[in-house]
């Protein structure tokens, strides 16, 4: 699996998350820091945070682009000659990424973007645009949103990944977060649920009991 032509499924998952081979339990593999924002996103960022327990857009199961492939859940690469597929166990997220190939001239705008890869050598390259505008949450982005990823499997058990992200609209200027995947051999994805999510009314109403902490 993860050579160019080939035809695979594996399960990963991000490194040092308690489970994993071979490093469970150990600190966070994730590094890049605070995303650089311009003021006013730092500002929406910073409403949305005071609000995390009322209107949670991960709770709403509304997607996003978890670059280095998110905490506790897995994902499982699908691998074709042609084709890569992620699935993600958090709220059923699925992604393709046709190899060769350009992005089309009339995407529309979503919220996982639009993905195309390429092979370079045996590291797989993503280049991902075609982003709604998302304006709530902890991760504020605009339409200007680019992103490119680099997956390199390192060894039987690794893929270290990278993304460079560039938001002209919302950032002061581009960032890279570096993260790793861990094999999880074994490992099926399991059933996510959050429909009974879906009222922030209801959070709101708990908040003001003083039922939820912030």
């Amino acid at each position: 699996m993860w050579q160019p032509g080939s035809d695979r499924v594996g399960t990963w998952e991000e490194a040092n998350q308690g489970v994993g081979v071979p490093e469970p339990g150990q600190s966070s593999v994730r590094k890049g820091g605070t995303p650089p924002y311009q003021p006013w996103a730092a500002k929406k960022v910073l409403e949305a945070y005071n609000r995390r327990n009322i209107d949670d857009p991960v709770a709403r199961c509304i997607p996003e682009l978890d670059l280095g492939g998110g905490a506790l859940y897995p994902n499982q690469f699908v691998q074709t000659p042609n084709l890569i597929v992620i699935l993600i166990e958090s709220r059923h997220i699925f992604r393709l990424i046709p190899l060769n190939e350009k992005h089309p001239d009339d995407m529309d705008p979503s919220y996982l973007g639009d993905s195309v890869g390429h092979w370079e050598g045996d590291t797989l390259v993503v280049d991902v645009t075609g982003f709604k505008e998302r304006l709530v949450g902890s991760k504020i982005s605009t339409d200007a949103l680019h992103i490119v990823e680099r997956f390199t499997r390192v060894d039987y058990n690794a893929i270290e990944y990278e993304a460079r992200v560039e938001d002209p609209k919302a950032l002061t200027k581009p960032y890279t977060i570096t993260s790793k995947y861990m094999l999880r051999p074994g490992t099926r994805l399991q059933e996510y649920v959050c429909e009974n999510n879906q009222d922030p009314t209801h959070f709101e109403e708990l908040d003001k009991k003083g039922l939820v902490s912030r």
